[in-house]
């Protein structure tokens, strides 16, 4: 008799998850080529190939969907960063070369997308909106960066090196190198970055890290 009364599997990806999917994907492009008070629903519609109605829909308002935008940025950044610093405690010399790859990432760090995260800091408005919905995430991911720098200076007998400070450098860094996405878009020499950081970091662990490619 279960038989019977057995419903089919539905997909995981409805067509409602696709559309939704593809309006916050308009949205950060949207946001890239016109900045957050320049987004419009008309124009997120426009890009996502929907009505402006289905925005509305799923969104509510237009301060909803921004919001949606920043918090989906900010899960998909936390998330490809936790992965690559999940073998810190064991290699802290793997989970930084880790962290390097996930964060000059095309998926996590496209053009775009960087411009939403600086669109959000930039504008004063926004920007308590961002600290409430990801300062946490920024503050968790300094603190892992000076843990497992703390580690690799004592492994390495750093004695001189303060790991708060290289910590500090590396995100500081990083976050250049990212504005640089910004400017030079597709242009941008990912090689080169991930380079230029590890150069950063040899400079200061020179036994764990080479300058070179």
């Amino acid at each position: 008799m279960a038989a019977v009364f057995a419903l089919p599997t539905r997909p995981q990806t409805t067509a409602g998850a696709q559309t939704r999917a593809a309006i916050l994907a308009a949205t950060t492009d949207v946001i890239a080529r016109h900045s957050l008070s320049g987004t419009t629903v008309e124009r997120v519609a426009e890009a996502a190939g929907v009505a402006p109605g289905t925005v509305i829909l799923h969104f509510k308002r237009k301060e909803a969907l921004l919001i949606e935008v920043l918090e989906h940025l900010a899960r998909e950044f936390d998330e490809s960063r936790r992965a690559a610093m999940a073998t810190g405690a064991e290699d802290p010399v793997g989970a930084l070369h880790a962290l390097i790859e996930a964060t000059f990432d095309p998926k996590v760090s496209d053009p775009a997308k960087v411009a939403v995260w600086y669109a959000f800091w930039g504008e004063a408005a926004s920007r308590s909106v961002y600290l409430d919905r990801v300062g946490a995430i920024d503050h968790s991911y300094q603190a892992d960066l000076v843990r497992i720098c703390r580690d690799l200076v004592n492994r390495g007998s750093y004695t001189a090196v303060d790991a708060e400070a290289v910590a500090i450098g590396l995100a500081g860094l990083i976050e250049y190198l990212w504005q640089e996405i910004m400017v030079a878009g597709r242009r941008f020499d990912r090689g080169r970055a991930r380079q230029t950081v590890r150069s950063y970091l040899a400079s200061i662990f020179p036994r764990h890290f080479t300058a070179g490619p």
